[in-house]
């Protein structure tokens, strides 16, 4: 499934509340609401992902088979754009991270076209992130 844990109905929610707000970037902003709070104490280098333009922080850990994600920016956008990551994969199996596919979801939600090519590297390297830690499990 290439958009991790979600499915065809979770999909159809986005997309709605995506097409519903007529400026896209709003709608990205409101979804870093969804991200639980980040620890201060988490936000070291060793958490930190490199590739990104804005600072990201990411904690991944396992429980019963199960992502747990942590995440964080200090830009609210790529913060909105980590959220929908952390909708599709926060409680993904194994098999569901390694499946994820970053430009598909994007392209679902119709956000392509607004995600510029270097923050889109930067997710991807958040994706691989995330990804290699499934690799482990």
């Amino acid at each position: 499934m290439v958009y991790g844990k979600l499915n065809e109905s979770d999909l159809l929610a986005l997309q709605t509340a995506a097409q519903a707000q007529p400026q896209r970037l709003k709608f990205v902003i409101a979804q870093a609401a969804n991200l639980p709070a980040f620890a201060d104490a988490l936000r070291v280098p060793a958490n930190e992902v490199h590739g990104c333009e804005a600072q990201v922080w990411l904690v991944c850990s396992w429980q019963q088979k199960q992502m747990q994600l942590q995440l964080d920016s200090a830009s609210r956008v790529v913060k909105g754009l980590l959220a929908l990551i952390y909708q599709a994969l926060h409680g993904a199996t194994p098999a569901q991270v390694n499946a994820f596919d970053l430009d598909a979801l994007l392209a679902a939600l119709g956000l392509q076209d607004m995600v510029s090519v270097s923050r889109r590297n930067g997710l991807r390297a958040v994706v691989a992130a995330i990804q290699a830690q499934a690799m482990t499990s």
